[in-house]
């Protein structure tokens, strides 16, 4: 997967996020599904530069 496609499968989730917080609460367990989501998408993002040096956005 490229990064540009990366970065908006993190941005959807960051949204999706953002939602169920409101709608469930911080706590819930839908809320903590798609925070560890995220969390994955953001190391996979990270590591990638990492071994790079940059993004290709």
């Amino acid at each position: 997967m490229r990064e540009c496609e990366i970065h908006k499968r993190i941005e959807e989730t960051r949204s999706r996020l953002f939602r169920s917080a409101s709608q469930n609460g911080m706590n819930s367990e839908t809320t903590i599904k798609i925070s560890q989501e995220l969390d994955i998408l953001i190391n996979y993002i990270q590591r990638k530069q990492i071994t790079k040096g940059q993004m290709e956005c």
